[in-house]
């Protein structure tokens, strides 16, 4: 819990650290974001990046597979609406990865998340607001244990799922280059879905046998984080966190998710995905994932 704390602390402190640019790159980067907004007060970003990788062999002395397949993609949009002293953002941010190799012969998933955030706000003062977040995070295809020899099922859509509303207060600063959104609730409402009927007479996920939702309700803190350096890198971070005041309020529930690109042309670029999940229910300890990938970028 403590580290936990010191985690967040820096990551406010350093986000919150103004980057230095010239007056003349501030000009043009201030046009160039009032040209972004169109005449109904809107605002959209994101990106799609399609990474593949292959391999094949033949009477490799060495050994390996003798043909291997990757691929792997990431879908991340925003929207940003402003009416008055009225804000609407919506956030989208997806991953889906499968591998096959001769040794297995079908493909099978390395990766795989749905998440989508909606707030609604009204403005208290400068960068300052209350609303309504609502989140939904989940994954799209049923995950198997590869390790066993039956590959036995242990998730699929919405088991686990996590539906989540809260009220509170949002702190939001928005530049020519950055982003940075800071969003707080005492009192949130969660829901965690078992609905798979496989799992429906097991303990799983935190939710009890015969059930298929377990209801939380907690204390909620949400910051996300959008940096670019210039056109030529992008740096993307969401940290959630989520203690349950009726269950176990010390084991506080930890979603970090990290994306950096790196811009090799118009349409290529190297990204590094970095997610950090802990849920006590779920596992007892901390789950990390890693992905490097070289591929095709499409701005939406």
């Amino acid at each position: 819990m403590r580290k936990l704390l010191v985690i967040s602390f820096c990551l406010i402190i350093f986000f919150k650290l103004p980057a230095q640019r010239s007056a003349q790159e501030l000009k043009k980067a201030n046009k160039r974001e009032k040209e972004a907004l169109d005449t109904l007060g809107w605002k959209k970003h994101g990106f799609f990046v399609f990474n593949v990788n292959q391999a094949a062999l033949s009477d490799w002395s060495s050994g390996g597979e003798s043909f291997m397949i990757g691929i792997n993609g990431i879908l991340n949009y925003s929207v940003h609406h402003k009416m008055g002293k009225y804000t609407f953002d919506s956030y989208i941010d997806t991953e889906l990865g499968v591998v096959e190799a001769a040794s297995f012969k079908k493909f099978r998933k390395t990766t795989d998340r749905f998440d989508l955030t909606l707030e609604m706000e009204h403005s208290m003062g400068k960068n300052l607001n209350y609303g309504l977040l609502f989140n939904c995070n989940t994954q799209l295809f049923g995950g198997h244990n590869y390790s066993l020899a039956d590959h036995n099922k242990i998730s699929s859509f919405l088991s686990p799922g996590k539906i989540l509303l809260a009220p509170g207060i949002d702190l939001k600063r928005q530049k020519p280059y950055s982003y940075f959104s800071l969003f707080v609730s005492p009192a949130t409402f969660r829901w965690v879905t078992k609905l798979d009927d496989e799992f429906y007479d097991q303990v799983k996920f935190g939710v009890d046998s015969a059930q298929k939702v377990n209801t939380e309700i907690g204390a909620y803190l949400s910051i996300h984080f959008d940096a670019k350096v210039k056109r030529s890198a992008e740096y993307i971070a969401r940290l959630d966190l989520f203690s349950d005041y009726k269950r176990n309020p010390e084991y506080v529930d930890v979603l970090f998710n990290n994306l950096f690109a790196i811009n090799i042309s118009n349409v290529f670029a190297a990204t590094i995905l970095l997610d950090i999940i802990y849920d006590h229910d779920i596992k007892a300890s901390t789950q990390i994932q890693e992905i490097f990938g070289l591929g095709l970028k499409l701005k939406l």
